[in-house]
């Protein structure tokens, strides 16, 4: 089974690029809408192909103060801090999984991750930073809900706990996610300071 994944990961990459059209000139990950769409547009089902990502964990009291660390450290390896010192064009979207606080003072571990451009797929650069590593993620199907602005630590955890109140509503049963953790995923660049694109998944089980 995992040489069957392994093979179909490898037809994906050699046939070429993203065959989803780029977001604002950045390449994006293939996706594709699942049939079950709710009803009342309130999010999307999304399936996404496995993918090898480029991801780092910090460990900090709240997004905010992760999310700052882990974005450079990444930046930093995709503007050539690897063995190779290739640079690597940025893509979309940064993803960051959210995981379930169990106090609103504690510490947690939040990882964050850059999708590795189409051309890196088969063979990822090797980090220098040891904090750095790269990440093979499994077919995935997610709920999304999109929003927009500036959001913080909060926000997001208001919009994921909107996008579970839509899925009751539309008949998702809580078996069939996974409530542990979310993913707060951005595509756009610090500099845009208008329109700006945020989703929060919800990974179906």
């Amino acid at each position: 089974m995992k040489m069957h994944l392994y093979l179909l990961l490898v037809a994906v990459l050699l046939s070429g690029a993203s065959s989803t059209p780029p977001y604002n000139g950045y390449e994006q990950p293939d996706w594709t809408l699942k049939p079950n769409q709710p009803k009342d547009g309130s999010f999307e089902v999304r399936s996404y192909p496995a993918a090898n990502w480029t991801v780092t964990s910090v460990t900090a009291p709240n997004f905010d103060v992760a999310g700052n660390i882990a974005f450079w450290r990444v930046f930093r390896y995709i503007q050539g801090s690897n063995v190779e010192a290739m640079k690597m064009a940025m893509t979309v979207p940064v993803t960051t999984e959210m995981p379930r606080e169990d106090c609103p003072f504690c510490n947690v571990t939040y990882t964050m991750a850059f999708y590795l451009p189409s051309k890196y797929q088969l063979a990822p650069p090797k980090p220098t930073d040891g904090l750095i590593r790269t990440e093979h993620r499994a077919p995935l199907t997610v709920y999304v809900r999109r929003f927009s602005g500036w959001a913080n630590a909060q926000d997001w955890r208001t919009q994921a706990s909107m996008l579970h109140d839509s899925l009751l509503e539309n008949g998702v049963l809580d078996s069939e996610v996974d409530r542990t953790r979310f993913y707060a995923v951005g595509y756009d660049s610090p500099s845009q300071l208008f329109n700006r694109r945020n989703e929060v998944w919800l990974i179906a089980v």
